[in-house]
């Protein structure tokens, strides 16, 4: 793996690693400190209208001028709960508020570029909310039907 490649010696001696436990964690051969790889928590939300006939979605500058993805982000670890980090990057990206009690867990996945656990959720938002958009992260926002799609 990446991190594997990465990361040979002991952080703590400087010392090689040895891969244990079927690959994922390494110990250090010399003072026996053990490692493994980071994982950031990450978001991703699919908001729904209130009355569940668009989704919203939005194109970042990186996508083609038709591909429109749902929103995610990254989780400040230690200072936010994962439907805080739903609400804040909703807020950060597109400047609509979301219903805080319609947020759900879906699942989650591993995300291999960076390194990161996705944390799946649905919510709710009053489609009427004019956006802002933070034009560092995307470049359009839409509410979309499933005809649009």
């Amino acid at each position: 793996s990446n991190w594997q490649r990465k990361n040979k010696y002991c952080t703590n001696c400087g010392s090689p690693l040895d891969l244990i436990h079927g690959s994922t964690c390494q110990q250090c051969s010399a003072c026996q400190t053990m490692s493994w790889p980071r994982q950031d928590p990450s978001m991703i939300v699919s908001i729904i209208s209130r009355c569940g006939s668009k989704i919203l979605l939005a194109r970042s500058p990186r996508h083609p001028p038709k591909m429109h993805t749902v929103l995610a982000g990254f989780v400040e670890v230690g200072n936010e709960t994962f439907e805080s980090a739903v609400a804040r990057e909703t807020f950060e990206e597109v400047g609509i508020r979301i219903d805080l009690d319609s947020i759900k867990y879906i699942g989650s996945q591993p995300w291999p570029f960076p390194q990161s656990c996705m944390i799946a959720f649905t919510a709710k938002a009053d489609e009427t909310q004019p956006f802002t958009i933070d034009t560092n992260e995307l470049i359009d926002a839409k509410w979309f039907s499933r005809e649009d799609v």
